[in-house]
């Protein structure tokens, strides 16, 4: 927790390797078995030629960092550049572009692999926690 809280400029990072295990778990949360993520006969087929992570897999990332500013997101846009891949480690930064006096603050994020290759994009919106807030959680 950033105990001056956020501001314009507020850059921060996060590291995940992604693994089977991950993707299985997912998909029993979600329900969601696209044959993307699961069916090799299928995407050897496809333009990814293997197996891929689900896209919002990788981009809930995102809620960690938000998690650990207490940051409530009242918006997020992702753009999915290119496909994650079972034991990528994928590298999500972000930084704060603005917080408003009403305390409203704005971020844009990008991910990318082990090679350098942005995978997603993002912005983020909403409110971190207040001063008193923050005086709360740090007792």
């Amino acid at each position: 927790m950033i105990e001056n809280g956020l501001s314009a400029g507020t850059t921060t990072h996060l590291v995940r390797t992604f693994t089977e295990e991950d993707i299985e778990a997912f998909a029993r949360i979600t329900g969601d078995r696209n044959p993307y993520h699961f069916n090799e006969a299928f995407v050897v087929q496809t333009r990814f030629g293997k197996p891929i992570a689900h896209g919002l897999l990788v981009a809930s990332m995102i809620t960690e960092i938000g998690g650990e500013f207490a940051w409530l997101a009242t918006s997020m846009t992702f753009r999915f550049v290119a496909p994650v891949y079972v034991g990528d480690t994928i590298t999500l930064e972000m930084n704060v572009l603005s917080v408003s006096e009403k305390n409203f603050a704005q971020a844009q994020a990008t991910w990318t692999n082990q090679d350098g290759k942005v995978v997603i994009t993002g912005d983020l919106a909403g409110y971190p926690p207040t001063q008193e807030q923050r005086k709360l959680l740090a007792e």
